[in-house]
């Protein structure tokens, strides 16, 4: 079976016939009866084209589908597909959407079969409620009791838990296999992760690179429900991956396993797994890390024709702090080509930050307006738009290997990175590379082996938080605006984020003597601070909270060092000063944008020592400085801070150092400027707003 790419002028390997791209060629395969196949194969290699070729949405331009002697000409109503994207129609309960296909049944039939479904994806009792109201993992329930309650003979599931959570998706994958286990449906199921299908499947289908042909079908004759550290598991799912060019094939020689320099890791060496080399895994630059900067920094190198490999121990999406992006993000994501996939998602449009004080109830808007007409940002699900970024940079050409935690970098004997050591599952490998950057986040891989890393005491924040629905965000003009809510307490503050129309994110950050203590109610807490902000209490009175609280802190700390000969850091692995002007994905994005600039120059000098990256160490340094300085004066200048930027005559440019722009002299000079303003006011009693200051510094819990 054969079929092409309609879509000319497509980077895609192949050669074009009449005109096409051929995007499957030479496909063979018999699936019985019962039985549960999952397809594998790189990104974009046509998994998802074959799926619906097979289910009759497309038609190959040779050969044909057979499904018991008879060829597939369109969809069945026998052959339900289960899509990554959620389809749940909104407008209906749960009830409904599952007994959407049933019309032609007996409204007894019809109460009885969703009933069963119902009980049988464990969601009895949501029978009346709507999707809005449920978690993602629910509504993929509702779409497999939907398929189900249908009675197909086959069903066709294309990346169904791609969205979901790493938890969920473990969950689900459970459930999956124990409704398959009871109604032993025919399953072809199309999925990018590798783990996934060896948990699920009986045969496991590895595709090439376009034009895609079957590489091999391995079978799998695991007991169910199988054992994820299971031997037998492992060596499976690394067949899987050596097929695809990422498996370990060779021993490394003795001189790699000694060029890392460490003496304790050498000593150590005869009772570890034996390090292992794969093929196709070197780069000329190694990325530790998945996220935002990991991505951007790929996006960047493959657009400029640079060799590069992230390294991510986790499978997205994956849950994370820190949705409010800065203004001075939108420019980044437009030279990357991210504002369309932005816009496609429809994150809420962020056009500024208001803020309210427990001493004035008065609401204070800092719009983007005043930086530029109609400027604006973005409010995100960070699961969700971590995978897109990385989902983005491998579209433009960076490798992607996921699953694999990076243990150390390694170095040769003269200091210079020359590679890292990984771990995947029992086996170690050792990659070799000419650079390697650290953008592992706050696990600071590389600051922390090299004894870089630098806590800042005098700013020990700590953060409660979690999502919620009923949240009052206010009047509709600034309804998607970040807002910071001060509280009566020692660096007491609050912040309020819309995730989508119904979710909105809710912290609290205080110092550590307010933090909750060990053994405390967080809920009670989370409820009693919430009560020290009027305009907070009033926003929070119908909330509902959607999941647990987390609780993150000890915020404040930096590296010594942002480069060294044969390596960066980039993004949270190189510092992060404070969560208060939502600065993480900013300085993220801007690391990763100089370091972007700094690798491309230091390989066309031919030089990737230390002195190669001064620029990039110098641009870091400032943006440091800068943001610290900055942090000091909001916690002192809390209270009057927000009035202060709103109504000096250089609004705007203070606004662009609260919104990420610290990276030059004109932004340590803003705020050594504000710095004076505020002594001004201190210094002088007759001054109005030193009376806030004083009702401030009198109304505080020490």
């Amino acid at each position: 079976m054969d079929y092409p790419d309609h879509q000319r002028g497509k980077a895609s390997s192949g050669i074009k016939k009449n005109g096409l791209m051929p995007v499957l060629e030479n496909i063979d395969l018999e699936v019985e009866d019962g039985e549960f196949v999952c397809i594998v194969g790189p990104s974009g290699c046509g998994k998802s084209t074959l799926l619906n070729i097979v289910g009759g949405f497309l038609k190959a331009t040779r050969g044909e589908v057979l499904i018991d002697g008879a060829a597939v000409v369109g969809p069945d109503p026998r052959r339900i597909f289960i899509f990554q994207e959620n389809g749940t129609f909104p407008w209906l309960t749960v009830e409904d959407n599952i007994g959407f296909g049933l019309l032609d049944k007996t409204p007894e039939d019809r109460e009885r079969i969703v009933s069963h479904y119902l009980k049988m994806v464990g969601l009895s009792g949501t029978e009346r409620s709507y999707p809005r109201e449920l978690s993602g993992g629910m509504k993929q329930r509702v779409e497999i009791a939907r398929a189900l309650a249908g009675s197909p003979d086959i069903l066709y599931m294309d990346e169904p838990f791609g969205a979901l959570d790493f938890l969920t998706r473990l969950r689900m994958r459970a459930e999956l296999v124990e409704l398959w286990q009871r109604e032993k449906k025919t399953v072809l199921f199309v999925t990018h992760d590798v783990d996934e299908a060896v948990q699920l499947a009986d045969r496991i289908v590895v595709m090439s690179t376009r034009p895609a042909s079957i590489r091999s079908v391995i079978e799998v004759k695991l007991p169910r429900p199988r054992d994820l550290d299971a031997a037998e598991y492992l060596s499976i799912r690394d067949e899987i991956f050596e097929i695809m060019g990422f498996g370990p094939t060779e021993a490394s020689a003795p001189q790699d396993a000694t060029d890392n320099g460490d003496a304790a890791a050498a000593s150590t060496r005869s009772d570890s797994p034996p390090l292992l080399r794969p093929k196709k895994l070197d780069a000329d630059v190694i990325i530790i890390g998945g996220g935002p900067a990991a991505s951007v920094l790929g996006t960047y190198l493959a657009n400029a024709g640079v060799d590069h490999l992230i390294v991510d121990k986790s499978h997205h999406p994956r849950a994370h702090v820190g949705e409010s992006l800065s203004y001075s993000t939108t420019e980044i994501l437009r030279e990357i080509g991210f504002l369309p996939v932005m816009e496609r998602q429809r994150f809420p449009v962020k056009g500024g930050v208001s803020w309210t004080s427990w001493l004035n109830p008065q609401q204070i808007n800092m719009e983007f307006d005043k930086l530029e007409k109609g400027g604006y940002a973005y409010q995100v699900d960070r699961a969700q738009f971590d995978e897109l970024l990385l989902r983005h940079a491998r579209e433009k050409g960076s490798r992607v290997f996921s699953g694999a935690r990076v243990e150390r970098v390694n170095f040769t004997r003269t200091g210079q990175a020359s590679g890292v050591t990984l771990k995947v599952g029992e086996a170690k490998f050792t990659l070799k590379s000419s650079l390697v950057i650290d953008a592992s986040g706050r696990r600071g891989l590389l600051g922390k082996q090299l004894n870089l890393f630098k806590q800042a005491p005098e700013l020990p924040q700590f953060a409660i938080h979690s999502w919620f629905t009923g949240v009052n965000r206010g009047d509709e003009p600034t309804a998607n605006f970040t807002h910071i809510h001060l509280l009566p307490i020692k660096r007491g503050w609050c912040w309020q984020i819309p995730i989508n129309d119904e979710i909105t994110s809710v912290g609290i950050v205080s110092g550590r003597e307010h933090h909750v203590r060990s053994g405390e109610d967080v809920e009670q807490f989370f409820k009693w601070t919430m009560g020290l902000n009027p305009v907070l209490g009033e926003r929070m009175s119908n909330a509902q909270r959607l999941r647990e609280f987390r609780m993150d802190g000890n915020y404040c700390y930096s590296m010594e060092r942002f480069a060294g000969d044969g390596w960066l850091m980039i993004g949270d692995a190189a510092f992060f000063v404070d969560p208060i002007f939502s600065s993480g994905v900013s300085d993220a994005l801007h690391s990763a944008k100089f370091a972007a600039e700094a690798i491309i120059s230091a390989r066309a000098n031919n030089d990737l020592s230390a002195a190669s990256f001064e620029e990039f160490e110098r641009k870091m340094r400032l943006g440091v400085t800068v943001w610290q300085d900055f942090v000091k004066l909001f916690y002192q200048m809390a209270p009057i801070f927000s009035q202060v930027i709103n109504t000096s005559e250089h609004s705007a440019r203070m606004m662009r150092v609260c919104e990420g722009e610290v990276y030059d002299e004109e932004a340590r000079q803003t705020v050594e400027q504000l710095g004076g303003v505020f002594d001004a006011i201190q210094a002088d009693p007759n001054h109005a707003l030193n009376r806030i200051l004083k009702d401030f510094d009198a109304g505080v819990t020490t």
